[in-house]
């Protein structure tokens, strides 16, 4: 079983090793002008409960950034929380408050369907059923289309149902041709790229300190015409956006995203089973509905919890590389990355706190 790992690493390290250094943003350690440094708590009855979350991170976890945020402010921050690391799945979490915005000026609608915006996929083309697939279906992951997509992981593929088996709306799978799509169809809709759009809606509203356009990069596959989008950013920046849906949309008194949006796009809508913590599926966000928390999660430790009940928000990243050659290295060192830890985290977070 090692041996097959090992060659089946060696070949993506071959076969793609200069994929993303030739597309990789540059000026990684520029800040932005607009960065707004975030406040530190300076008084806890209850330190030494953060001082044994630095010893849990440093001897049972090998994540590389941590940072947890009370309300608007730093309860303790360890690692490079200023790198900007790929948030891989993660990414989907991002892309739901860019539809709540989106939705909020009128650019896109809920119930529009593929048909009504002539989306297809030219590779596989739609059947007339799969183009009454919506916006809020691909939101759900309920879009009832089972193609060939950028970005599946090797336990998508084997989950994934037949093609035609289910209508949609009425099944839940994890898929990663409605995500990409829901990319394709923000671009078409609000004429800008999602990296511009992160920018402008809430790099520079949030006073994120690196995030600009070019940390979104494209996978274009010859299978499917909906490109995978790959995004970027830095553990504090990535805290920011949980501050703003743990704010109800609002930063610093302003709002930013409806706070409809942020109720209606976090409900527990579609059971998720034997994906523990979580066990429900919300729009592009996963619940933990045992805890009253919902999160961002990517492959290879890229975990954000916001936790409304005790005003928190949690980050832990692991840096997977800039390259396909960084993250066949990352693969092969077979770095471990778990929810638990982060979880364990958190709670020791809480702690802190009363």
């Amino acid at each position: 079983m090692k041996k097959q790992r090992k060659i089946i690493i060696a070949s993506v390290l071959l076969s793609g090793a200069t994929f993303f250094i030739s597309c990789s943003p540059k000026f990684w350690n520029r800040p932005n002008t607009s960065y707004q440094p975030l406040p530190e708590i300076t008084s806890l009855k209850k330190k030494d409960k953060i001082n044994e979350a630095y010893q849990f991170l440093e001897k049972e976890t090998q994540y590389d950034a941590f940072i947890a945020l009370r309300n608007d402010s730093v309860l303790a921050s360890w690692g490079d929380v200023s790198l900007p690391i790929m948030t891989h799945s993660a990414r989907k979490s991002i892309m739901s408050v860019l539809y709540g915005i989106a939705i909020d000026k009128g650019l896109i609608q809920l119930n529009q369907t593929l048909g009504t915006l002539n989306i297809d996929d030219k590779k596989a083309p739609l059947t007339a059923l799969e183009k009454t697939c919506t916006v809020r279906d691909l939101l759900m992951s309920r879009s009832g289309i089972y193609i060939e997509a950028a970005g599946e992981t090797k336990e998508m593929k084997a989950a994934r149902p037949k093609r035609g088996m289910h209508k949609p709306g009425e099944f839940f799978y994890y898929n990663n041709w409605g995500f990409n799509v829901l990319g394709t169809i923000f671009e078409q809709q609000t004429r800008l790229s999602i990296g511009e759009a992160i920018e402008e809606w809430l790099a520079k509203p949030l006073g994120m300190k690196k995030f600009r356009a070019n940390y979104v990069i494209y996978k274009q596959p010859d299978y499917s015409e909906h490109r995978q989008y790959i995004i970027f950013m830095t553990a504090e920046d990535l805290a920011r956006i949980g501050v703003l849906m743990l704010n109800n949309g609002y930063w610093k008194g302003k709002s930013i995203v409806s706070a409809s949006w942020v109720a209606e796009s976090t409900q527990p809508y579609s059971e998720d089973k034997g994906n523990e913590p979580f066990d429900h599926y919300a729009y592009l966000w996963l619940n933990d509905t045992d805890e009253g928390t919902f999160w961002a999660s990517g492959w290879g430790g890229q975990f954000m919890i916001v936790d409304r009940q005790h005003k928190l928000v949690v980050v832990s990243r692991n840096d997977t590389g800039r390259s396909l050659l960084q993250q066949g290295l990352f693969m092969w060192k077979g770095k471990q990355a778990s929810r638990q830890h982060h979880q364990d985290l958190h709670h020791l977070m809480i702690t802190a706190c009363q």
